[in-house]
Formats: C-alpha cells, structure tokens, sequence
C-alpha cells in the first residue's frame, strides 16, 4: 500500500487553473490512501466547499481520504506542530507495510520543514516536492475561495491536459541527512567516542560505506584492549596496517594515555600500575649487574614470585638494603614496582654509581612509585572526584614521613615521564596511533558523501 501524508495549503487543491501539490502528486504516484492534515483554517475550507474531497477525487475518484482536523490555529509556531509529528507516527505504526509519500511543497514554511525531517527520520518515507508552474512563487494567483470557483478550476485545469509537465521532484534529503550525521560521527571520533560512533553508523547503513563502519568497530576493540580481535576486523586500510608494530604493552599504554587524554582520570590511574609493572621489568632484564630471575620462584599465576633465600644467595647486601627500607624482614612475595624502585636505588649507590642513564631511571621511577602509592589509594579507598589538580595535590604532599614530588606532577606530567622511561629502557617511544586512526576513520566517512 502507497500512502500519502500530506498538510493542506491555501495551493490547494488548485490555483490558477493548475495543481496544487496534493493533485499534482496524485496525478504521477499511484497512491491508495490519503491522509490529510488540517490546520483550523483548512477544516474551514474544506467544511464550506468540500474542496480537498473534490479535488482529490477529480484526479484520483479510487483513493481512500482520512481527515485529521488538528485544530491548529498559528502553523506558523513550530511547538504547534509537535501534533504533527505524533500523528504521523501514530499512522506509520498503523500501516507497517506501507510505502510513504510525504508532500513537503504545501502549508507554511515551518509545516514544510517539520515534513522534510519526518521523510529524514522515517526509513519507509519519500519527500515529494512539487514545483509552481511559473518555476517560482505563484502568490499572485488567488486560491479558489467558492465553490463555483473551485469547480471552473477543476474542469478548465491546465495539467488535465496532454503532455503537461510533470512537476514533481524527489528532492535529495539524504544528502542533509547524511552530512549533518557525518558531523556528529567526525565530533564523536575526534573525542574518541567510537560506541556513539558506531552505533550513528549501524543505524544509517545506506548513508555511510562498510569500511567507515569496520574501522569504528575496529577502534572500539582497540579501546577494550582487544586489538587482535580488532584486527580481525579489520587490518588495513589502503593496504597499510592499522596498527602498525601491534603488541599487548602498546596498546595498553595507548589506552591509559586514552584515558588522560579523555580526562577520565580514575582508569588512568588503574591502568598506572600495569604499566609502571611491565616498564620495571622491561628495565631489570635489561640489567647486567643483576639478574631477576636469579631471585625468584615460579609461583601458579604469579610470573615473578621472589624468595628471600634466593636473594640472600645471590645478593645479600641488596637483601639487607632492602630490609633496612622495609624496616623488617623481606617476605616471599610477589614482586611489586616498590621492589624494583628500592633495587633502582641501591644499584644507584653501588654497582651503577656515576650512571646518568641508571640515575635518570631510578629518579623517573622513583616520582613514578609517589604518584602510583598516593593515587591508588585514592581510587582504592575512598569515593571521591578524582581530578587533576587533586593528582597534584596528593603527590606534592609529604605522607608518614614520605617526602611528596615538589609541585606535584599532574596526568599530562606522568604521561610525559612515561613516554621518557619508555624510551630510556626500550630505546623507542610508544607512538600515539589512535589520532592516525580516526584520520582515517573520518576520511572514510567523507568519502561516502
């Protein structure tokens, strides 16, 4: 079934021996069922010379009319057209099956607009636009006011005749639709809102190609630190990798420094400790002076598990170092970053003395194991607004004797010391690759345009 939902207009349902829009639409769609919307002005029109029964039934005797008589006494106000919208959708819902017309030439301006964003809202709905035969306002052409006028419009109309011109127009809305769409999609990217994103796309799958909806797919995996299930994805775009050099320490960094960047300043901190585990061990590997795996145990779950008689077997002196820091006897435990700090720092003192490499380590870890000590904390224990200058705050001050960092080091500072170590131990910097990636997510996304 094909319906047309249309508002009546002074056009209607002629004017100057032509068409107004409703006739015109009718006389080049096979429509079966008009639903006609009435402003108070309209019911009046039409309860004096049945002028839209008439004029519908001149061109199209077959077709169904229901009447909806709003009342509307100002069409020029939008919040008075709100009915408008909940009567359409009310006639949708009725009619699952139907295809729709939705004339947007006839009423005010403002009924004209509400119209066009229906025909954009409703998947199962076309704009119908119908061109005056001048090709420009036709004002200057007086409605039929009586019924003798409406009758002598109707039988001498200039479009009953053979070869008139077919005035109607499928206008492009989805061109609109899709462009502001597509700035929304753009704005969530950039903030890295890729759910948002995602979801924009999955509900307009005609507006946007499967590659833009794969990459925002991809993104989202790569946010939940999945990026192989990302790149199952999706791998490439263009032929270059999406991720170029991916491993499980990368990606984890990119998304704490995700977390910064979004001023999500909890999860940062969670995800903190991760990061400072793996660089600590990165960095004791890397040392010939002692050896990591000299001390300690295979432990179920626990990759580094240290013993106290192998670390007095193998390095006493850091073992009595590291109790006198403790303050008591070293237990068999996992291994914690607070360990290697102390380890930095009694290499520092020792066998790496005069090591500006070593030093500029232990003193990054050192500011490293302050903010991580205090800030957990926070999060751990305590509900509070955790933000930046509070991260600030807690890492100046001096805790239990504890000396805090001078000024304190807010989340754009903890990142840049980050990125420092990492370069320091691993000889390269974690690039950040998300940014590439929503280049070439919106670029994708302009491309379906």
């Amino acid at each position: 079934m094909r319906i047309l939902f249309t508002p009546a207009g002074d056009t209607d349902p002629v004017r100057g021996y032509h068409d107004g829009a409703i006739l015109h639409i009718l006389r080049h769609y096979k429509v079966d069922k008009v639903i006609l919307f009435l402003t108070a002005d309209m019911e009046k029109k039409e309860e004096d010379m049945a002028c839209y029964t008439k004029g519908i039934h001149s061109v199209s005797p077959d077709t169904s009319i229901t009447y909806i008589k709003s009342g509307i006494t100002e069409p020029q106000e939008y919040e008075n057209l709100t009915v408008m919208q909940e009567d359409f959708a009310r006639a949708y819902e009725e009619n699952p099956g139907a295809e729709w017309l939705l004339n947007v030439s006839s009423g005010t301006p403002q009924i004209k607009t509400v119209m066009a964003l229906l025909a954009l809202d409703y998947p199962k709905a076309k704009a119908i636009q119908v061109h005056s035969p001048e090709g420009s306002s036709n004002r200057d052409n007086h409605p039929c006011r009586t019924s003798e006028e409406l009758v002598e419009m109707l039988d001498c109309n200039e479009d009953n005749e053979e070869g008139a011109p077919d005035r109607c127009e499928e206008p492009p809305l989805l061109l609109l639709k899709r462009h502001g769409i597509s700035m929304q999609i753009e704005s969530l990217v950039r903030n890295y809102e890729y759910a948002g994103a995602y979801e924009l796309v999955r509900l307009n799958p005609t507006l946007f190609f499967d590659t833009t909806k794969k990459m925002l797919h991809h993104a989202m995996y790569r946010r939940d630190l999945l990026w192989r299930q990302a790149n199952k994805v999706i791998f490439q775009y263009k032929g270059k990798p999406l991720i170029a050099s991916p491993d499980d320490f990368s990606e984890y960094f990119q998304v704490m420094e995700l977390r910064e960047r979004k001023k999500q300043y909890p999860e940062f901190v969670v995800k903190l400790s991760p990061v400072l585990m793996d660089l600590g061990i990165k960095y004791m590997k890397k040392l010939t002076c002692f050896h990591l795996e000299d001390c300690c145990d295979k432990k179920r779950n626990v990759k580094y598990y240290v013993k106290r008689y192998l670390l007095n077997r193998q390095y006493p002196k850091l073992l009595a170092y590291l109790e006198t820091q403790l303050g008591n006897t070293f237990r068999d435990g996992p291994l914690y970053f607070s360990t290697m700090v102390m380890i930095c720092e009694y290499l520092q003192n020792n066998d790496l003395k005069g090591n500006s490499g070593h030093e500029r380590i232990t003193r990054i870890f050192t500011c490293l194991r302050v903010v991580e000590e205090r800030t957990r904390n926070l999060v751990a224990h305590e509900i509070t607004n955790l933000d930046d200058e509070l991260i600030q705050k807690v890492t100046a001050e001096s805790w239990d004797k504890s000396p805090g960092i001078p000024g304190g080091l807010r989340a754009k500072n903890i990142i840049s010391l980050l990125h420092e170590a990492a370069r320091l131990i691993m000889g390269r910097d974690i690039p950040w690759t998300y940014d590439s990636l929503n280049d070439k997510i919106i670029e994708s996304l302009r491309q379906s345009e």
